[in-house]
């Protein structure tokens, strides 16, 4: 350690040969050991460094007088902690030199650090509340790789869709797997609204994954006689042949009576005042083959159940289903809705 008096204009004072080259001696050493002591020297200048080993850190003056004294390094060779300017998107404070002044590490506010890539934020770090990614709602996408898979998790920014396993959801829905078996991924509601005509209401936007359709309803009728048919569709338009089944109607202590179509999977109405509550499911069993059963009954007439069974095979992947009539009547009255699982 060593250390040595700068006071003065003329810091080595005159003197004889002796006494100058022991002041030069003492004023080099300590510049070589970085003005080293226990305590602070005496005189200082913007900028001098002193080396504290009584709290282990070279330190740096600043450029005032009088002035502060600040860590830069543990004199063991580890960094002190480095203070920096907030920055901002376009300008981070921790920037890469490679990637030029718009690319790298910023704080937006208080506890909170994000990453900025061509001067738009991509995740933000929020210690109080969230960690944020595409906070500013660009079309940038989110991408997780698996092992063997290149998109096991995939955010489409650009359409708002999520995707797993490289199959993208429709707008707004979520898609999740888990477990093992024929039905792994949640239940979800198509997030399209039912297109309605007089005679049909129709639900599209059914991924092809999809291994179970359920359709529900309440109080459903019609203005006349006319029964209710339920179609499958692809993105050719809707199957109206093909279909091998009936519903059976099953009174309280009489005789069945049964009703047969080709044009769909037929659910029994006969009459404008019947409504009918149940529901009516769907199963693929393999290919593009599914079978159709349902059970439901008349909320206007008591001691009926009605039971609905149907199959077809379709040459191309389910893309939708719809509930039509039997003849030119119209619906007048009740609920629909329709989910799906994969």
């Amino acid at each position: 350690m060593a250390t040595y008096d700068w006071t003065g204009t003329d810091i080595i004072p005159n003197g004889n040969g002796s006494a100058v080259r022991a002041d030069l001696n003492d004023a080099l050493l300590a510049l070589f050991s970085q003005n080293s002591g226990n305590n602070a020297p005496t005189t200082t200048v913007g900028y001098m460094l002193w080396g504290d080993p009584d709290d282990g850190y070279l330190k740096i003056r600043d450029g005032a007088n009088p002035g502060l004294w600040y860590n830069l390094f543990k004199l063991n060779g580890e960094w002190s902690p480095l203070k920096l300017v907030n920055g901002a998107a376009a300008v981070p404070s921790l920037q890469f030199s490679a990637s030029g002044t718009d690319t790298g590490l910023y704080s937006p506010g208080t506890d909170q650090v994000a990453i900025t890539t061509a001067g738009v934020q991509r995740v933000n770090f929020n210690a109080a509340t969230e960690v944020v990614f595409n906070d500013g709602g660009a079309d940038v996408d989110f991408r997780v790789e698996g092992d063997t898979k290149a998109n096991l998790f995939k955010i489409d920014a650009g359409t708002d869709a999520i995707s797993i396993d490289g199959a993208f959801s429709v707008l707004g829905e979520s898609t999740f797997t888990g477990g093992s078996g024929l039905l792994n991924r949640a239940i979800m509601q198509n997030p399209v609204v039912p297109v309605f005509t007089p005679a049909t209401v129709e639900f599209f936007g059914i991924p092809s994954w999809t291994k179970r359709i359920t359709l529900t309803f309440r109080s459903v009728s019609c203005s006349g006689a006319s029964h209710f048919l339920v179609q499958l569709g692809t993105s050719y338009g809707f199957e109206t042949s093909g279909y091998t089944g009936n519903t059976l109607i099953l009174p309280a202590g009489g005789t069945s009576v049964g009703v047969t179509s080709g044009l769909g999977a037929i659910m029994f109405g006969g009459a404008a005042a019947n409504t009918i509550s149940g529901t009516l499911v769907a199963h693929n069993v393999g290919s593009f083959i599914w079978v159709i059963t349902g059970q439901y009954t008349f909320d206007n007439v008591g001691g009926y159940e009605c039971v609905t069974t149907s199959h077809i095979s379709l040459a191309n992947p389910i893309s939708s289903i719809r509930l039509a009539l039997t003849a030119a009547d119209t619906f007048d009255n009740g609920n629909i809705n329709m989910f799906y699982e994969g």
